[in-house]
């Protein structure tokens, strides 16, 4: 799959500046005005670290991402966003999912000064718990090389608060399932292969499957997620749109990662099957892939396809390039 990217890639860089990535797009032009944020450098360093090896121009550009994380670092806070002023905004939330989303990408970069960083950020925690549980999710990916032995913590953690939730007919981590939700079956399934412990093996596969039963239409062979007008919850209320591909690349790193600890086939063809819904295979049969710009839109609605092209969108489709590579 990775020989298929260069648009992509050149997409990546093309909404990079001396700063880092940009977080919006007017249709392929980046939206200065709208700054830059935590979350989207953070997983853009994931997107360098695998692929530098393919592009060596990402090896150059690395430094960049990297540099704009230890920039949002004040005293005992992670900031997100970034003004086009170079200003920090003082309203993110303490905690937040892109303290997880640093530690993640952190955690895979596994050099001195990235541990150092990375210990800072986490003594942030300093109860070691977070109230979001995406953000115990990505801490979980990022624990595996700097501090495997305090996983447990966070996994028991997302077993307790899967056990609250669980009922016959409902098998999942929250009253509702949302956004990115690929992502919390798939830190237990990290927590599994550090751990050996079964029962987050076991929970990670049952919530899945349970995910799967809910997101994939069998009569349209293709993923249906949840719309954000809504998203799908407990009692049974569900929003089919707006779709975004954030939702297809959790899914397909998933799904990749579920196939490649239990090597069951299905999960390896539902991987193939949410990536995809980026090419076509959705509800709409509408390709979500620019194929002048290599960029990726970021979503539809019922009647329309939103033609922007912002940074989550392109690095949620090369994260999930990433993820299938690995089983092809």
């Amino acid at each position: 799959m990775k020989q298929n990217i260069r648009k992509q890639i050149d997409y990546l860089l093309k909404i990079t500046d001396k700063i880092g990535i940009v977080e919006h797009c007017c249709f392929d032009k980046p939206n200065y005005v709208e700054g830059y944020c935590v979350d989207d450098n953070a997983r853009a360093v994931q997107v360098c670290l695998g692929f530098q090896n393919e592009y060596p121009i990402l090896k150059k550009v690395l430094p960049t991402y990297f540099g704009f994380i230890k920039s949002a670092i004040k005293k005992d806070k992670l900031y997100n966003d970034l003004n086009s002023d170079l200003s920090w905004k003082n309203d993110f939330i303490i905690n937040g999912e892109h303290y997880g989303r640093t530690l993640a990408a952190l955690g895979e970069i596994n050099n001195l000064e990235s541990s150092r960083l990375f210990e800072q950020i986490y003594s942030f925690f300093t109860e070691k718990k977070s109230p979001y549980i995406r953000v115990t999710s990505q801490i979980i990916w990022g624990l595996k090389n700097y501090r495997p032995e305090d996983i447990k913590i966070w996994a028991d953690a997302m077993v307790l608060q899967y056990m609250k939730e669980k009922t016959n007919n409902w098998k999942w981590f929250e009253s509702l399932i949302s956004y990115d939700s690929g992502r919390l079956p798939m830190a237990l399934l990290a927590a599994y292969q550090t751990t050996k412990n079964e029962q987050y093996l076991e929970i990670a596969l049952e919530s899945l499957d349970f995910l799967t039963n809910l997101i994939f239409d069998k009569e349209k062979d293709c993923f249906v997620f949840p719309g954000n007008v809504g998203w799908l919850t407990k009692n049974n209320s569900r929003a089919i749109f707006d779709q975004q591909p954030i939702e297809a690349g959790s899914a397909t790193e998933v799904y990749s990662l579920a196939f490649l600890i239990v090597k069951n086939k299905k999960y390896k063809d539902l991987a193939l099957k949410s990536f995809g819904w980026y090419s076509g295979k959705n509800i709409l049969k509408v390709n979500m892939i620019d194929e002048k710009t290599g960029g990726i839109y970021d979503g539809f609605s019922e009647k329309k396809v939103n033609k922007n092209q912002g940074a989550e969108s392109i690095l949620s489709y090369l994260l999930a390039n990433n993820a299938l590579a690995k089983i092809s």
